[in-house]
């Protein structure tokens, strides 16, 4: 009787199909937008937060999101977020003064929403790309533009998270003067198969020997946060934001509020 169930049982399974995988809501499938969303009034100067993903999706974007958001209505800035790409359009571009990447990964964009987004470039808008705008998920063009190599991955298993010393490189810059020399941060450190381009600028740099990486992440010069320009557009990046706790922690958030303000180019100097 048991293996007669078992033989009616494996015959059902070879008639109706294997039954479907759950979805992996980290890693949902890549959707292209066409229908712009609606912005509200915007006053200047204003912030446009993406956090589209066609790659893997981070659980922290619901609290990036807000968390960038605050730092803007802080300043008396306005902003509008959204994972709708359809919005790196002409028309809706001309209302923001720069770009957030809140974990957004992968190639978001149809052919005339990366035009719009790199002619916002052009006229010298700003841009500010958070952790997963690192990772190797998007296209090469973007990887030129964000000005380092291509992605060779972070530790696994319980070497993901762990507590490094960062090494502050410019204690002039906006998103860094408030930081020590060397600051204690736990992250998922994401390395390059090259440091950032000779047109970079270095602003904080992990100690290796406070980690623990495997070789083909070793980089010595290992860069996490730096900026450059790309005409007149001042572009930041930084590795940070993995965790959600990194978007309540008062440090970081004035790390991101400052990249955020020289990237208005409301501080600092570059890309003139």
């Amino acid at each position: 009787m048991i293996a007669a169930a078992k033989f009616a049982a494996a015959l059902l399974l070879a008639v109706q199909g294997a039954p479907a995988a759950t979805p992996d809501p980290r890693r949902p499938a890549p959707t292209f937008d066409s229908a712009r969303p609606a912005l509200p009034a915007l006053t200047r100067p204003a912030v446009l937060i993406v956090s589209k993903t066609n790659g893997y999706r981070h659980d922290s974007i619901a609290q990036a999101v807000p968390a960038i958001a605050a730092l803007a209505k802080a300043r008396g800035w306005s902003s509008f977020a959204t994972e709708n790409a359809a919005v790196l359009n002409p028309e809706s571009l001309t209302k923001f003064d720069v770009i957030v990447f809140a974990n957004a990964s992968g190639d978001i964009y149809t052919k005339e929403q990366r035009a719009a987004f790199r002619a916002f470039l052009t006229r010298g808008g700003g841009f500010v790309g958070l952790h997963s705008a690192g990772d190797g998920s998007h296209p090469d063009w973007f990887v030129r533009l964000r000005g380092n190599g291509n992605f060779t991955g972070h530790p696994g298993g319980a070497d993901q998270f762990q507590t490094g010393t960062l090494i502050a490189a410019d204690p002039s810059h906006p998103a860094t003067r408030h930081l020590p020399a060397a600051w204690r941060w736990t992250d998922e450190y994401y390395s390059w198969d090259a440091p950032p381009s000779a047109d970079a600028h270095i602003l904080l740099r992990l100690d290796e020997t406070t980690v623990r990486l495997e070789p083909k992440l070793q980089m010595g010069e290992h860069a996490l946060v730096w900026w450059r320009c790309e005409g007149r557009a001042r572009i930041f990046y930084s590795a940070l934001g993995h965790k959600a706790e990194a978007w309540s922690d008062p440090i970081h958030l004035r790390m991101v509020d400052g990249a955020i303000s020289w990237a208005a180019r409301q501080e600092g100097s570059g890309c003139d």
